[in-house]
């Protein structure tokens, strides 16, 4: 029996976009700017199953990502994100529609020059060491030994991974491995970094140390286009985001767009007033106890003003006041009209 690829993604095609999708999806680069990555109706189905029934995972999908910049690409699991990623990178051809990397047909050979790839899940042989591993990538490439020999040290630097060169892959940890896997993927010294979750799986510091490294990889002037499905991965790098869910795009823009759509809540922290008290304040909640205070949640911006006002009043020491940020799944709940989906 053959396996169907796709996971979640493969979701009814009737369902309704939960955001209202901008005209930027289709004009989003800057006319002065070339574009790096032209996705054009890009239609993708399989046949899976014992009566290989045919199954729609990607719908009319349009998208630009500008030279030069860092572009997010959010979606819950199973939204569709990995089966768009391998068109781009060139590892099969999309059922109908046109996928340009500098371009050039993302399945060319001019177009896989221009592109560095790394996948969800990499595999590498761990009897390899870092070095080794480049060696190994850098002639299956085509490259020529002198350019792979110059390159190598160049690249593990950049990673952070020079004093690990020498060091079997089972003994990296797997924040050194996707170090590694970057390092694979730009051996060649492409402009374009197509990167398939590479911060999943990582502890904070890990996610960190990865965030800094796709900006500094971006600062050389390469162009990278990086999925996640978590916010924060992408609200502090990326110029710009796209939004897929079930195989379709429901927007993309600035980040700040799509934050705005969410549920909007604040969190307050203060010392000074016991939970009592703290309870009869208007509009706090889910007031909670901490050690050194106590935490609560304001709904809406008009709220905050006025918890914060009484809290002083009663000559509260306030601690912090932070945006709590929607995640994907609270975005995806709101439909076109702002209010929550039944």
């Amino acid at each position: 029996m053959r396996r169907c690829p796709a996971r979640a993604s493969a979701a009814s095609n009737t369902s309704t976009p939960l955001l209202p999708l901008p005209a930027a999806c289709t004009t989003l680069a800057d006319t002065a700017m070339p574009n790096m990555l032209e996705v054009e109706k890009v239609d993708q189905h399989f046949r899976c199953g014992f009566l290989m029934r045919r199954t729609q995972v990607l719908h009319a999908v349009e998208l630009r990502v500008p030279a030069k910049s860092i572009f997010g690409f959010l979606g819950p699991n199973g939204a569709g994100k990995t089966t768009l990623i391998t068109l781009i990178a060139g590892l099969r051809k999309p059922s109908s529609g046109v996928i340009k990397v500098g371009g050039h047909d993302a399945t060319g050979t001019a177009a896989r020059m221009k592109t560095g790839y790394l996948p969800e899940r990499p595999y590498f042989h761990d009897h390899l060491t870092g070095e080794g591993l480049l060696k190994y990538v850098g002639t299956l490439s085509g490259m020529s030994r002198p350019k792979i020999l110059a390159r190598i040290p160049k690249v593990l630097s950049l990673v952070g991974l020079t004093e690990a060169r020498r060091v079997e892959l089972r003994k990296y940890s797997k924040g050194m491995l996707q170090r590694i896997g970057i390092a694979q993927a730009i051996l060649h010294d492409p402009e374009f970094l197509v990167l398939d979750e590479p911060m999943s799986g990582l502890d904070p510091l890990g996610r960190k140390e990865m965030r800094e490294l796709i900006v500094g990889l971006a600062a050389g002037g390469r162009t990278i286009f990086f999925s996640s499905h978590i916010i924060t991965d992408v609200e502090a790098i990326c110029d710009n985001v796209a939004v897929i869910n079930k195989g379709r795009m429901i927007g993309c823009g600035p980040i700040g767009e799509f934050l705005s759509k969410g549920p909007v809540k604040t969190e307050i922290a203060f010392a000074g007033v016991d939970a009592a008290a703290a309870r009869g304040i208007d509009g706090l909640e889910q007031v909670r106890e901490m050690p050194d205070g106590i935490r609560a949640l304001v709904p809406g911006q008009e709220a905050v003003g006025r918890a914060l006002t009484q809290l002083l009043d009663l000559k509260a020491r306030i601690l912090w006041v932070n945006p709590v940020r929607p995640s994907l799944e609270e975005i995806f709940e709101q439909p076109a009209g702002g209010r929550r989906a039944p």
